[in-house]
């Protein structure tokens, strides 16, 4: 009786063990990670589950460092689940990122003046990216061979004339 008491007692030890080694499993596939890389004053946030995948479509929001309280810009990750923003200002930024199942990730990005905060460069650049000087110069040269293409053309009736 002793012998199948014990390991009716092992068998349900073991089977507890198992419940709780595939809770543990499953509590930790669903643990969100963020990581950012910046470039050209873009920072673009790369959120993923501990098992790999990726929360598509999932709900961003980002609060800058001069008010805490108020978004500074909210959207949504893409398909492989990044999301990307430009910051107008150095100091920490937060990122706040959740899915529709109850998973939530806070990420905070440190800006810094020099790392890329979207800074004005002193020129306008208009469409195609020229620069205002650049589109004077470009706009009086079209003028310039118009003009001359006119007095080719009037010269050339007059000769054959």
């Amino acid at each position: 009786m002793r012998i199948f008491l014990l390991g009716r007692c092992a068998a349900i030890s073991l089977a507890v063990a198992l419940l709780l080694a595939g809770a543990a499993a499953q509590v930790s596939a669903h643990a969100l990670y963020a990581a950012d890389t910046r470039h050209d004053g873009v920072v673009l946030v790369q959120f993923a589950y501990s098992s790999g995948e990726q929360p598509t479509y999932a709900k961003v929001e980002v609060y800058s460092p001069a008010d805490d309280k108020v978004e500074f810009q909210n959207g949504r990750t893409d398909a492989q689940g990044r999301f990307a923003f430009m910051p107008d200002a150095p100091g920490r930024w937060r990122i706040i990122m959740a899915d529709n199942m109850g998973h939530r990730v806070e990420h905070p990005v440190e800006v810094s003046a020099a790392q890329g905060a979207a800074a004005d460069s002193g020129h306008d650049a208009g469409p195609g990216g020229f620069a205002m000087p650049l589109r004077i110069l470009l706009g009086l040269s079209l003028i310039a061979n118009m003009a001359l293409a006119a007095a080719v053309l009037r010269r050339r009736k007059k000769l054959t004339v």
